[in-house]
């Protein structure tokens, strides 16, 4: 044995361009990925990422190391995707709504209407089929796996009570969301897109009566909001979030960087990935609790919850919308939401609870 080893070392002493005769394990070896994002430094979303960084690496006993670049920084979101693809990065962790131009289908993971609460949205991704349909998506592009959720956005900020759709006609509203856009036009507002900040001040000078949320693309929360000073300006904040309930968040892999993943490895991103989903919606959630809180405390601003009428015409008009989109992977994936929502809703009504908890 002794002999054995002498005579390797000289022989490659000798010639030491000859691969080592000491096998490496694969598994032992220290990975870096280089992972963009299109979030700001210290917002919610990014947060979340370096969330996830952390448990890849603490679960991996540092063999699998992150090291953010965040693309925000650039002034416009980067092309998350494309960088991921082509190998520019190993991994992505962004947002499916900066895909929807490309990809309509991405719209069922990013703007999530209040088709159901959030926990129906996690009951699809995780037992009805929508990791495979989140794949499908990016198809063979890259590798996707769900990577967080946002909680609801509220119903928008203004100066005028709304209880019915018919109450929209003849008032001036900014908003980016399409499908939000057209209901609005539909029920005969006026309807531009106007940057969150200046409609913040037009909300405060009358010239605007309502605006949505849209300070980035992937969802903005009251608490978010709040921390610009939208409140300042607006009579009332809106509830609930019918236009976005919600999103989820993917991280995105290149096929070759996934590939060349031992096993092991592969599994930590994964269950690193699960316990982003989980830890999201419960940090998050909790600034929004405290964001009404605020808005009682400081007294100018009203939560004010929309009518069941005009609840259920603004989410009748969405289904209109929905299935009326041709792109065919859109209709794929809505269908799959479809069927689970007819099997999840009459179950959750039966478990919900009618009366209210009285606490002194």
């Amino acid at each position: 044995m002794k002999r054995n080893l002498i005579l390797g070392v000289f022989i490659w002493a000798l010639f030491p361009w000859l691969p080592s005769t000491q096998p490496t394990d694969a598994a032992e070896q220290t990975i870096t990925w280089r992972v963009l994002t299109p979030f700001a430094p210290r917002g919610w979303p990014q947060n979340m990422a370096d969330t996830w960084a952390e448990d890849v690496e603490k679960m991996s006993g540092g063999r699998l190391k992150i090291e953010f670049d965040i693309g925000h920084a650039t002034g416009t979101p980067p092309d998350v995707l494309g960088r991921v693809a082509k190998g520019f990065h190993d991994a992505g962790y962004s947002s499916p709504v900066l895909e929807v131009q490309k990809y309509p289908a991405a719209r069922l993971f990013s703007v999530l209407p209040a088709f159901t609460d959030l926990l129906g949205y996690y009951t699809w991704m995780y037992a009805w089929g929508g990791k495979d349909a989140l794949q499908d998506v990016y198809g063979t592009i890259v590798k996707a796996l769900p990577a967080g959720m946002n909680w609801a956005r509220s119903g928008g900020w203004g100066n005028k009570p709304f209880e019915r759709v018919s109450d929209l006609k003849g008032t001036k509203h900014s908003s980016f969301n399409e499908p939000w856009k057209n209901i609005l036009s539909e029920a005969g507002a006026s309807v531009e897109g106007v940057p969150f900040l200046f409609s913040a001040r037009r909300i405060g000078d009358g010239t605007l009566d309502a605006m949505e949320s849209t300070f980035v693309p992937w969802g903005v929360t009251p608490w978010q909001d709040m921390m610009l000073g939208v409140q300042k300006s607006a009579k009332y904040c809106y509830f609930p979030g019918l236009q976005r309930i919600g999103g989820f968040y993917a991280l995105l892999v290149n096929n070759e960087k996934w590939n060349a993943l031992p096993t092991d490895l592969k599994e930590i991103v994964r269950g690193a990935c699960d316990s982003a989903m989980v830890e999201s919606l419960s940090k998050w959630i909790m600034d929004d609790v405290n964001s009404i809180k605020m808005l009682k405390e400081e007294g100018k601003t009203q939560p004010f919850k929309f009518t069941p009428e005009l609840q259920q015409e603004i989410l009748d008009k969405y289904v209109a919308q929905y299935d009326a989109i041709q792109d065919p992977l859109f209709q794929k994936v809505w269908k799959s939401q479809k069927e689970f929502l007819k099997a999840y809703v009459p179950y959750m009504k039966l478990q919900q609870v009618d009366a209210e908890v009285k606490l002194k």
